[in-house]
């Protein structure tokens, strides 16, 4: 199966599924050392058939956390710029929220970057992200901690996707 077939049939049945429990995952990444030990915490403005990360962020600022939210520049470069409750945010051509205006924060002083993805595997930490590769470059140049939340819909033992050379794992899947 192409990846842009399965990119399609997770989204699909992530958009008609609700779920419950999830308090669970919150709760088993705010525990995590990574979690605690990080003073700064990158993380996407979810979509609406993703897991929902606002209350991460809001969870992130009660603890005093920095907030990274990423930013695409240009075709190939994202940035992650520090924000807090009254930082504007816009829509994105990708339909995601990014900050208005801001400095970029540097990639390794980033604590913990919770990194977005369509589907994972649990046992090589491969994920399938959406088809620009940001993160993919993002994660060849960092060197700290990641994590990944999945949905049941996301998660697979082995890939069940090609993983090509230039694709780049997380180190801890929450599900």
């Amino acid at each position: 199966m192409m990846k842009s077939d399965i990119r399609k049939e997770i989204i699909n049945s992530l958009k008609v599924n609700n779920y419950n429990g999830l308090d669970k995952i919150y709760d088993n990444l705010f525990s995590r050392l990574e979690w605690k030990n990080s003073n700064s915490i990158a993380i996407t403005m979810s979509l609406p058939f993703e897991f929902d990360t606002k209350p991460i962020i809001r969870k992130a600022l009660r603890d005093n956390k920095k907030i990274l939210i990423p930013k695409v520049v240009s075709k190939n470069v994202m940035i992650f710029i520090e924000c807090d409750e009254k930082t504007i945010l816009k829509k994105s051509s990708f339909g995601i929220y990014e900050p208005v205006g801001g400095a970029s924060f540097p990639i390794n002083d980033i604590g913990l970057i919770i990194v977005p993805g369509i589907a994972f595997s649990t046992e090589t930490g491969d994920r399938l992200g959406f088809g620009g590769g940001f993160y993919d470059r993002i994660l060849k140049k960092y060197s700290g901690h990641t994590i990944s939340i999945g949905l049941p819909e996301q998660i697979y033992r082995q890939p069940i996707w090609k993983v090509d050379d230039f694709d780049q794992k997380v180190k801890t899947i929450i599900y």
